[in-house]
């Protein structure tokens, strides 16, 4: 008898390790890092599995991609001398990817707003195209997502992109980023 009682304290202690662990595993999974960048006027809170990379550094504010190098996202800051509205920016990618890409799709653009210090808002423009990308001998299908937004000084651009199939926890991760943009002027 008092060898099923070991057992069953064993068993109880043994249940109870795995639901702190549980526990701890789920409070941590979705534990995401802050990233500040273009001189702290930019923050955003960068997914699981994403790391910094230096992949087009020398034209790129920031950049960021998967460690199974299936995704990555860039922040440009664009000249607001120039004129032209955040959509002939948008319209200027996408031209610029029916030069390099077969585009096959185009999603419509939408507007909306980046969050900034206290309740400002600044306004965005965002939408989504699927292209066909060549480098080299390789070619694969990849689903862009493009957003650009004005802070009154300064326009931004995010160039985010994944191969397809599109996985849904990768798109989720690509919104959330995009939504927990916050920017200053």
């Amino acid at each position: 008898m008092e060898h099923e009682f070991s057992q069953i304290a064993f068993r109880i202690r043994r249940d109870l390790l795995f639901v702190v662990i549980a526990t701890v595993l789920v409070v941590t999974a979705g534990a995401e890092v802050r990233v500040k960048i273009a001189e702290d006027r930019i923050s955003f809170a960068l997914q699981d599995g994403w790391m910094e990379t230096d992949l087009n550094a020398e034209s790129v504010l920031a950049g960021y991609a998967t460690g199974d190098s299936r995704s990555s996202a860039f922040f440009k800051e664009m000249d607001s001398t120039l004129g032209g509205s955040m959509q002939d920016l948008i319209d200027g990618t996408i031209a610029n990817f029916e030069q390099r890409f077969e585009v096959e799709k185009v999603g419509e653009s939408k507007t909306g707003q980046v969050k900034g210090p206290g309740d400002k808002k600044w306004p965005a423009i965002f939408t989504t195209a699927e292209a066909t990308v060549k480098k080299g001998r390789e070619e694969f299908a990849s689903r862009f997502y493009l957003l650009v937004f004005d802070t009154g000084e300064r326009l931004y651009f995010l160039q985010a992109s994944t191969t397809m199939p599109v996985r849904e926890a990768r798109e989720r991760q690509i919104y959330d980023m995009i939504r927990s943009i916050v920017a200053k002027s």
